[in-house]
Parts: C-alpha cells; structure tokens; sequence
C-alpha cells in the first residue's frame, strides 16, 4: 500500500527522542540515557504536522544502515544529551563527549597540551574512545561524516571545538566496531552527533565559567532561530565562545614543582635549595634550569654566587658546589637557579578563542527530500611558554680571561680551543588559526513502485585551512658555533641575559616568528538503498545495500626557517602533502528469527559487510559484522556482536614530514640509574654502552623528530565483541544494562614512543639490535652532555597489537514523587585489561610489563552519577564524577634518592572524587542555570618527579582530573 506522505509526521516535529524514551522502558529496550519528553500539547503538534514539511516516516539510528519504525539497534548505544550536559557544568560539544565514560578512562586531546605536538596542533579538541585514540574513533555529524581539522602534517581527527553547542541536540556513542557500517576509523567507535531539526522561536544563550581561584574563565554567547513552511524548514545558529588561559601561577600544585621524595618514616628529603633563592618564595621550586655557564674544558657549572663572591670572569657566579646525601658532611642540597618569577605566567591552558555559524535546510518535495547542512568556523588559539637556550660559544678557556662572546669582533682566538655552553630562559610561544569550512547537500525518498524501499545520496566537501606560528630561535643568528655565525653583538655571559631579565632583548635580536599552513580537503559521495526483501514468519527481511567514494588531500607547507633547518634546537620540519581515495561497497541484513514463544519474546540477527578499496594500499580488502538480539521477557534482554574492523593509514601516518618535539632524559632513558633497575638486560646492555651505574641523565631535553611511513605502513585491522544484558522491569521506571566489550587492534598503525624505542634498545636479550638504530647518543667522554641523548627518531610505523577488555555499565531511575520528578543516572566503564605488545615478544619490549590497566593516565575504573529533582519550575542536579587510583606500574617506589639509599618516591595518584551542584529554573520566555562544579575544591593527585610528565607535579596527560578547582557557572537563555 502506497504511503500518504501527506498525513506522516515528520521527524522534525516529532522529536525522535519521544520514541527513545518509549523503547528505554518498553520491550525492546535498551540501555541509553533517554532525553526528556516534549512538553507539546497533542493539539499543537497536530497543527504543526499540518504546516510542517513531510518526510520519510523511517528513521536510522546510529550503527545501522537500516530504516527503523522505532530506535532500536543491536550494537550498545549511549546517549549524551545537551541539556544534561549543560546541567553539569559542560560548555562546549567537546566535554560532552570527552566526559562520558566510554571517553574519560583514557588521555583526551583538549586544551592543556600547548608544550606538546599532538596530532591536529595547538588547540584541537578530539576523542579517543576506549583509549585507542582519537584516529580510531569515527565522529558523525547527523549520521554523515565531516572532514578533519587541524595544523601541521598530523591531521587526522574531526576537531570537536568546531560544533556550535546551540544547534546540538544530543551524541550517540556507538560502543563497539563499525567498520561494517561506517568504513575506516571505526574501530573503536563512532559518536555521532545529532542536530536540532527545529527551532520554534528565537533563541538566546549566555554562558559563563569562572573558577573561584581565577584564571580558566569560559565565556560564550550562541543564538540559534528557524522558520517553518508548508514544505520546508530552517535552522540557523551561531555562537562566539572565549577561553582565558591557566596559567602556572593560577593554582598552587602547578607552582612549585618539587621531587617529593620521603624516607622511611615519611618525612620529605628533597634537597635543600641554597641558590640565591632561598629565602624567598620562589625557592624550592623546579621550574626552569638555566641561569648557568658551563665550563666545556673544565667541567665546572658556573651559578649566580649565593654568597656574592666571584670565581670567573662573570661578576657573581662561580663554580656550584651542590651536596648529596653519600658526601662526607651527608648534606643534599643545590645550588642551581631553578625558578624565576616570569614563569608563573606560562600557559597550563591555552588561550583560544572560536567563531562558529552553522544552517541546514529541509525541503520535502513530491516524490523525494532534499536536505543541506553548512558548518563555518574560526578558531584562533595561542600558548605562553618558556623553554632553554644553550648555544655552544667559542673560547680560549671560556670562564678564564680571554673568553669570549657571540660575534665578539675584538675576540681572535680559535673555536676549538675551548667551548663554553651558557644556558638562558627564551620565550616558546606559538599560535594558530584555522578557517573550517563543511557543506552537506543530500536527496531522499521512497520508490513509486513500493512503500518499504527508500534511497537516499548525499555529497559532501570539507575544507580546513590553518595558519600555525611559532617564535623560534634562529640558528644562524644564534652565535652557536655549531652553525653559521652571523649573529649580533651579544654577551651570553652576562647576567641579564643568563637570568632572563634581558629576554626581550635576546628575543629582538636572535628570535623571529615563523609561520606555516595546512591545507586539508575532504570530498565524500554516499548512495544507499534499504528496504525489505521478503516475509518470513516473524517478519520482514530488511536490508540496505550502498556505495561511498573517499577523496582527501592534505598540504602542510612549514615555514622558509623550518624547511632550511635554519632554526636552534629544532630539526627541520618538511612539506606533508599527499592524497588518497577509497570506494567502498557495503551491505547490512536484519531478520527476525523467531517471535512470540515461551522465553523468546522476538529474536533478531544482523548482518553487516563492506569492502574497502584504497588508492594507497596494494589490495582490497573487507570486513563484517554479526549481531543477535534476543528479547527473552519484555523485562529482559540479550544482546551481542562480533565482527573485525579495517584502518587504511592516514594521510599524515603515510607522508608526514619531519616534525619535532622535546622529551627530558628521565623520561626515555633506561640507563638512567640502571644499577638500581630491576630488568636484567637493561643493567647489561646499559653497562656495555660504557654507561655509569649511577648515571643521572643529561639535563637538556632530548629532540625527537616523527616522519611519515609510505612504503612500509600496511592497513591495520581489528576485531571486536560486544554481549550485554539489558533490564527494564514492568513494575518501576527502572532500566540498567550491562556490556562486556573486547577490542583488538593488530598490526597497529603507532610512533612507538621515544622510551619504547630506548627501551627496546636497552631491554632486549640481543644488544645491539635495530631499536639502537632509532636515536643518538653523545659519547661518555662529550665535554657538555656526557652520555645524553641528544635525538630520536619516531616515525609511524606497524607495531604488534592492542587490546582492551572490559564492562560498560548504565544505569537510570526516574518516579514521579508526590512533591516532584526524581531521576537518577549513572554511567561507569571498568576495564579489565589495557593491553599493548609493541614487539613479537613480552621481553623483546624491555618493559616488565604489556598490561597497563591501571597505570597513570589509565585507571581501572571511571564514571558519573546525576541525580535531579524537579518541582515545578525548578529543577535541582547532584552530579558526581569518579575516577580510580593509578599508580606507575613498571616504577618501584623504593629508590636511590642523591645518594640516599633507601628513598621512597610517590609513584600513585590516588582516586579522586568530584561533587557539583546545579539549580535551574524555567519560565515561558526564559530560564536560568547556577551552579558550582568540584564543589569541595578537589585537587588533582600529585606525584614524585621523574615520574611521568607533570605540570608541577600533576600528571600532564591525566586528563580525568580538574585543573580549575571549585567553579561556578551560569547559563541564561531567552527565546523571543
């Protein structure tokens, strides 16, 4: 029978989330947190159905291809909706997401990595789902997917900071393998973020986000407005958003960094400082080495003189004379210059400012739907930091007379004669902006010869275009006698420059801005067709069969100082440019097994598969999906999949050009402290290097450069299952599920990270071996940095596997009270193993271990509980968000502390536990939300140096913890 389009309603004017609240507690049900209800009156949504345009009476949900008369999926799905997420303080579609637990187990690229490349650059926001990173998880705009964002050669991920939060209704997070259904990415999942169809009056939204201790302030202004016609409607929104930066003088635990070593009986051992500190608040505090002059010749390490006496030919300095714990007097003490008041002002948070106008369009014709999205954004963000300059300079004897300066015209003496290596504070600020450009136009209907079989086809393009600035060192001006010198007249040896007091000058005369652009394109064409094949007895065969074509392209061009190598401290970084396309072919099959018998309420499978053919990789290849549905009571439900997943490499994992970074000493090397390590072949191989038992590492970072991987990188592949249970008993507004999820990645598309590749050196039966080959280190015998590693090179390539395992579980209660509507939610995701194996073998690795389940950035368990009260025009929101201790699982807290023996370091970050507080209230025109997040001001866990990396001694990459501390917010909103 032909379908009166006429008379169906269509989806903009019937929330799709009324039919999600009906399923969560009906027979079908599944575990998802369930938006609220209209609060339309049947007889405005009739007059509306009238007005509005028509379109398919169908829907598709998320991880199918599939039209469905209700929202149901096999595969776990999650929902996020926006106005909870508004209720808990979240400002941005980047925190909904990042926030869930699915997401907040793992490291998630946000604001906070400003001293760090990260793939997409400074400021880009992304997800990685069951910490396989955010390249593996596929992010959807209304079931389409739009192209990545982002700077330099590592582009790769959507960038969530692009989405207006006025225009988006809700995410649905795909929990398992999609491959099948969405094409490459998918692997871990996919979050697909759907639109409001419709705005019925205009709106406007005030945000703010102020931390109590300052610093962090979120401000934003969005509107969005539509329009409704006979066949068509509009929306329209826009949004401007403002991030004050963290600074490191904003919070005490980013201020002063300490080693945080105990012993026995607890009490704190760090060495004293007596530098010209002391006494003062900046004493104590590890911020920035510098202020320093070393002697190449003679060894000695020249310091501001506590004192004021002077040894050398620098007023005021002379050789330090640090204590350890084994000296004779049994004194551990420094005397560097570790901190200087103008550190407090570098970034923790990135300042960033966004600019985003987003419109889409709905036209219902006769026979077919035509709709169109448009997404336009600006982005511009910027990082405050500091970093070491250490040129090597030229000298007879560099501290006795006769030493010289860069580009002294009155000093003759030959450059090998003797070297000098002053060490200074220089600025390392950076910025970029990005323009991002994504247009979606597709058509839809149903065929005239039949009601059950629909088409659709949409096109696609995305454009992102990104300027990235930095201010670095030239090294032609630099006096480095490692490079041309054509440098000013400067005296590195005076005390302004050493100290920083005359960084502005040092910076005009040696410091340039450079600036580089990325270019990324993006063209998609998808086709499908889905209807039902025939009847069998417990219903229809449903299917959907369709076509999608890839074209992409990428060009970064770094700057001129970049691509000559004409900067200090930095390796070259060269053109990233390269295309690739794929056509894929795709089909999915549902069918109703058995229905209406004892136990078996209705039992469904699916099926899924698609072939992938890329232009970069030598042959084709497919994947598949299979899931089962057995609804066994109208209480409770079984539901499972199982299926492999296909990742081509990105454009930037295949011809990334070189791009640099720095890591400390302790943060890669095996060797130091070998004597002290508990893995044999690192104190073997460490020993056969020449290298000392005791060994303390160098004190200058070391330069790590990552490249691209074409003609070696093969596609990686994976396989994931999913079984759940889902219980919505009949007697309460009650439903939990519960899933067990496994994920393996193989032949894993990874930079194995400068401490696997020393590790793998280091840690390996055979010494040496290929790992060796990787990095550089200076000789034992080098007159500045004895022993250090001075380069790593961590190109992409095929690492062995990963896997991880574990349960999700989803929980939601709602009653209507006699004094108001109770709901409580909560959502925790436990892990049962975060696996990875970068070699054949468990020991080729040089790692004591492969399961880091647990480990710091890592925990085991995370999760949120919202609990809401609503009473008339008021609504009252408890939330709590969880996250386990971790701890550094290949570190011992027993050590070797300056020679004190039996050191305890503090190797765990405890659980933490945050509470907020939200009050809302609601009018006909307008409504206002107050409330406080990290209520008890909670600080994040801290840990011993040389730990992991920190901020202060926060770990840097956990980003689980709150940063800000207590903070209020408030969200006002008018419609007109």
């Amino acid at each position: 029978m032909q379908v009166d389009r006429k008379k169906r309603q269509p989806l903009n004017r019937l929330p799709l989330f009324v039919a999600m609240l009906g399923c969560l507690y009906g027979a079908s049900a599944i575990a998802q947190e369930a938006p609220e209800a209209d609060t339309q009156t049947s007889e405005q949504q009739s007059q509306e159905a009238e007005s509005a345009p028509t379109e398919l009476d169908k829907i598709t949900v998320t991880g199918s291809l599939l039209r469905r008369v209700e929202y149901d999926s096999i595969s776990p799905v999650q929902v996020v909706t926006a106005d909870t997420s508004v209720a808990v303080g979240q400002v941005d579609a980047g925190e909904f997401l990042q926030k869930a637990s699915v997401a907040a187990g793992s490291t998630q690229i946000n604001n906070q990595f400003g001293g760090f490349v990260v793939e997409g650059g400074l400021g880009v926001q992304t997800v990685g789902l069951r910490g396989l990173g955010a390249n593996r998880t596929l992010v959807l705009l209304d079931g389409r997917r739009p192209g990545p964002s982002g700077t330099r050669g590592q582009v790769g991920a959507f960038d969530l900071s692009m989405l207006p939060t006025s225009v988006i209704q809700r995410v649905e997070i795909l929990k398992d393998g999609a491959s099948s259904i969405y094409g490459s990415d998918a692997v871990a999942g996919v979050a697909n973020y759907i639109t409001r169809r419709s705005v019925d009056r205009p709106e406007i939204t005030i945000n703010g986000r102020i931390p109590f201790d300052g610093g962090g302030e979120n401000y934003s202004i969005s509107g969005a407005t539509g329009w409704n016609f006979d066949n068509s409607s509009f929306v329209l929104g826009a949004e401007w958003q403002k991030y004050e930066p963290l600074k490191v003088g904003d919070r005490d635990f980013f201020r002063c960094p300490r080693d945080l070593f105990r012993d026995e009986n607890g009490n704190i051992i760090d060495r004293e400082d007596r530098s010209i500190l002391a006494g003062t608040g900046l004493a104590g505090c590890n911020n920035l080495y510098a202020n320093t002059v070393i002697d190449a010749l003679f060894g000695d390490r020249y310091i501001p003189s506590p004192d004021g006496s002077t040894v050398g030919m620098i007023p005021g300095y002379r050789p330090r004379a640090n204590g350890r714990y084994d000296d004779p007097n049994g004194e551990a003490f420094y005397e560097d210059v570790l901190n200087y008041d103008f550190y407090g002002n570098q970034y923790i948070l990135n300042e960033s400012e966004r600019y985003k106008l987003y419109g889409s369009a709905h036209f219902a014709f006769q026979n077919f739907d035509w709709n169109t999205q448009v997404l336009v954004a600006h982005r511009e963000t910027s990082s405050e930091r500091f970093r070491q300059f250490f040129p090597l300079i030229g000298g007879s004897t560099a501290l006795l007379p006769g030493y010289g300066y860069a580009n002294d015209p009155t000093y003759a003496a030959p450059v090998d004669s003797g070297l000098a290596q002053p060490i200074m504070p220089f600025r390392s600020d950076s910025s970029e902006k990005i323009d991002y450009y994504y247009v979606n136009s597709g058509v839809s209907g149903i065929f005239a010869s039949t009601d059950t079989w629909a088409w659709k086809a949409d096109l696609s393009y995305t454009r992102s275009d990104g300027d990235y600035t930095n201010l670095g060192i030239v090294a032609s001006r630099s006096g480095d006698v490692r490079f041309d010198d054509n440098a000013p007249v400067l005296d590195y040896f005076s005390p302004g420059f050493l100290s920083g007091e005359r960084m502005d000058e040092l910076q005009a005369q040696i410091g340039q801005n450079h600036t580089g652009r990325t270019v990324y394109d993006q063209t998609v064409f998808t086709g499908i067709v889905n209807g039902e094949l025939f009847e069998l007895p417990a219903g229809p065969l449903s299917s959907a069969f369709g076509i999608e074509y890839r074209d992409f392209s990428i060009d970064d061009q770094p700057s001129a100082l970049s691509k000559n190598g004409d900067l200090w401290g930095a390796s070259s970084a060269q053109t990233t440019k390269g295309d690739d396309n794929v056509t894929e072919l795709f089909m999915e099959f549902e069918a109703p097994l058995l229905k209406g018998l004892p136990g078996i309420e209705s039992l469904t499978v699916n099926a899924s598969a698609r072939w992938f053919d890329y232009d970069s990789v030598d042959d084709s290849d497919y994947v598949w999906k299979t899931g089962l549905g057995w609804q066994m009571t109208p209480s409770f439900r079984v539901r499972a999949t199982r299926g492999t997943s296909y990742r081509a490499p990105g454009l930037y994992e295949l011809y990334l050009g070189n791009q640099t970074a720095f890591l400390s000493q302790l943060s890669i090397d095996p060797c130091i402290d070998w004597q002290n390590s508990t893995n044999s072949n690192v104190r073997a191989n460490c020993a056969a290097d020449g290298i000392p038992g005791d060994y303390a590492g160098g004190a200058s970072s070391a330069l790590i450069v990552t490249g691209g991987g074409a003609g070696v990188l093969k596609p990686e592949t994976s396989e994931a299952s999913t079984i759940g249970v889902v219980f919505t008993p009949e007697f309460a507004d009650f439903s939990v599920a519960l899933d067990y999820f496994s994920i393996e990645v193989n032949d894993q598309i990874d930079r194995l990270g400068a401490g696997a590749i020393l590790g793998g050196c280091y840690g390996a039966p055979v010494y040496p071996n290929a790992f060796c080959n990787l990095f550089d280190r200076n000789s034992g015998t080098d007159p500045t940095a004895p022993n250090a590693i001075t380069e790593v090179r961590d190109s992409y390539l095929n690492v062995n596997k990963q896997r991880t395992r574990g349960y999700d579980l989803l929980v939601r209660y709602e009653n209507d009270l006699p004094i108001g509507q109770l709901e409580i939610e909560g959502q925790f995701t436990y892990v049962m193993e975060d696996f990875q194996l970068l070699f054949d073998s468990e020991q080729a690795s040089g790692f004591d271990l492969d399961d880091f389940n647990g480990d710091i950035t890592r925990p085991k368990i995370s999760g949120n509980v919202r609990t809401a009260f609503k009473r008339n025009d008021w609504t009252y929101t408890w939330f709590v968000d969880y996250v386990h201790g971790t701890n550094a699982l290949e570190l011992s807290p027993s050590t070797t502390y300056f020679g004190y023996p039996t050191a305890v370091r503090d190797v765990v970050a405890e659980r933490t536990v945050y509470h907020g507080f939200s009050v809302r209230y609601e009018q006909p025109d307008w409504s206002l939300l107050v409330g406080v997040s990290n209520l008890f001001d909670e600080d994040p866990p801290e840990i011993s140096s040389g730990v992991r990396n920190t901020y202060g001694n926060v770990p840097a990459f956990a980003t689980q913890y709150d940063w800000y501390g207590r903070t209020g917010f408030v969200r006002f909103q008018y419609k007109f």
